[in-house]
């Protein structure tokens, strides 16, 4: 059962809304192109989404460009976006209307280009502004992205296409490790198989770096292989993770995915008092060819 919240800090949120206008820092990577968490500052507000992203969109390169205009006399806001495939050449644009500005979260973005996506979600990382990711949706399935700006983005890490279960680990030891941030924050992503009463099974842990708080959830791997290609993509959709300290509350996980084209990243988010926040990943352990 869910233990009591643990209200999640707002002192800096509360701020914002005394401070003119976003301050935009610059970034550093570590390890194998994995962006620091602490480069840009953790305000909310929807005029931190302004500017030129650049990222994996299901594993292939993209960049994305957002103006963000306010719409007199209201409160509200409105963004541009010019969303790019860079490998595949193709360019998309949309605008989405009455955006609150103390949102991070923006839904239901529609695009046009040679076809139309369609954006469930788009988040930006509350804890660093630095930091957008979100899911597409085409053809009933998620489809993972995530961009840093431009100005801090870590480089391209290529790598094959998604085979299935097995890439969520390495070889010859069994385990892999992801560097990267949960809502902005350092953050570490580790998969390990193990014997557990001489049975297989495979566990999932999330370290939040800043916080010292870890979560885990483990499956044994005799059901992988009955699992569909979006299952083995999506394995912690709606699993609540176990927490840490026992004292810190569980992490309810919308969506983990491996990105389909590139093994090499992980995009996810989990839900907090009703709302969604982002997490980020790129593999650090060699990805087997």
């Amino acid at each position: 059962m869910a233990q009591p919240m643990t209200p999640r800090p707002l002192s800096r949120r509360t701020a914002l809304k005394r401070a003119a206008g976003v301050a935009l820092a610059a970034g550093t990577t570590l390890g194998l192109g994995a962006p620091t968490a602490m480069a840009a500052p953790s305000l909310q507000d929807v005029r931190a989404f302004q500017g030129t992203w650049s990222g994996a969109y299901d594993g292939r390169r993209a960049t994305l460009r957002i103006v963000v205009q306010q719409q007199p006399p209201s409160s509200y806001y409105t963004l541009f976006l010019t969303f790019t495939e860079v490998d595949r050449g193709e360019t998309y644009s949309g605008t989405v209307q009455y955006v609150p500005q103390d949102a991070h979260e923006v839904r239901g973005i529609t695009l046009t280009g040679p076809s139309t996506l369609s954006w469930p979600s788009l988040l930006l990382h509350t804890w660093n502004t630095d930091v957008l990711s979100g899911t597409s949706s085409w053809g009933g399935s998620g489809w993972p992205f995530s961009f840093y700006r431009s100005s801090s983005a870590p480089p391209y890490a290529a790598g094959r296409g998604f085979r299935g279960w097995t890439d969520w680990l390495g070889q010859p030891y069994d385990k892999a490790e992801y560097a990267g941030n949960i809502d902005g924050r350092n953050a570490h992503l580790k998969v390990f198989r193990y014997l557990a009463n001489g049975r297989p099974q495979v566990q999932f842990t999330l370290e939040d770096l800043d916080r010292s708080v870890s979560w885990a959830a483990t499956f044994w791997d005799v059901d992988f292989n009955q699992w569909s290609t979006d299952q083995q993509r999506n394995p912690l959709a709606g699993v609540r993770m176990a927490p840490y300290p026992q004292s810190a509350e569980p992490k309810a996980i919308d969506y983990l995915y491996w990105h389909s084209w590139n093994a090499m990243y992980v995009t996810g988010a989990d839900i907090w008092n009703g709302n969604r926040y982002g997490m980020s990943f790129i593999r650090q352990t060699p990805l087997l060819p």
